[in-house]
């Protein structure tokens, strides 16, 4: 998000131009103007950050104002992979992804029973079709016991993201190990849970609301 120094510099500029207008077309201009720059700025950074954190997300501003689905909270996840080398399907993974995201920025946590994924990079694609994508680079920490046999790797993954408001998100990764598999996000909660038991816990008991329903 911009900062109150670029933003004081934007407007600062703005009204240099604009004085230098009135100046060419005949009218009287006074330095007293630019007295309420400071409260002008303040205000401003505070509706950016209400946009940032909140305002994006409303309704009736997507589609024409803000391109920018909101995919945030915690999801089920099934990944289906390969084996290294042999390309064997091994059994489906289950797991939960939890995306933090405000409109300028998008995070992402891939959370299993042996490991945890952390994002690198990621980008929110808008096709042509008015469909959109995440595409994104992770560093994937499995757990000390298990390194023997899946250690610390990187990797990629491309998810279309289906529904408006999203629903799902379907793709597939690729890794530096030579794995690559399908994943499949479903089942969305607003609440981001920060490890997998809690996680686990809380989708089996179903108490927690949907990103569809209000809050109470």
């Amino acid at each position: 998000m911009i900062s109150r120094i670029h933003l004081s510099v934007i407007l600062l500029l703005a009204s240099l131009i604009w004085g230098i207008l009135l100046i060419i077309d005949g009218v009287a201009v006074s330095i007293s103007w630019l007295r309420y720059l400071s409260i002008v700025t303040g205000i401003l950074l505070l509706l950016l950050a209400a946009f940032d954190i909140w305002l994006w997300r409303l309704p009736f501003l997507q589609g024409w104002f803000v391109e920018r689905p909101d995919i945030s909270g915690t999801w089920r996840v099934t990944i289906r992979s390969t084996w290294p080398s042999t390309g064997k399907i091994v059994e489906p993974i289950k797991g939960y992804m939890a995306i933090r995201q405000t409109f300028s920025l998008l995070s992402l946590r891939l959370m299993t029973d042996e490991s945890a994924s952390e994002l690198l990079a990621a980008e929110i694609i808008h096709s042509p079709d008015n469909t959109f994508r995440v595409a994104g680079v992770y560093r994937n920490e499995p757990k000390l016991l298990v390194r023997h046999q899946s250690p610390i790797h990187y990797g990629a993954f491309l998810l279309q993201i289906v529904g408006a408001p999203a629903t799902a998100l379907n793709g597939y990764y690729w890794t530096d190990r030579k794995t690559a598999g399908e994943l499949k996000l479903t089942d969305r909660r607003k609440k981001i849970f920060y490890d997998f038991e809690t996680a686990k816990q809380m989708f089996n008991t179903g108490h927690h609301q949907h990103a569809t329903e209000p809050e109470g």
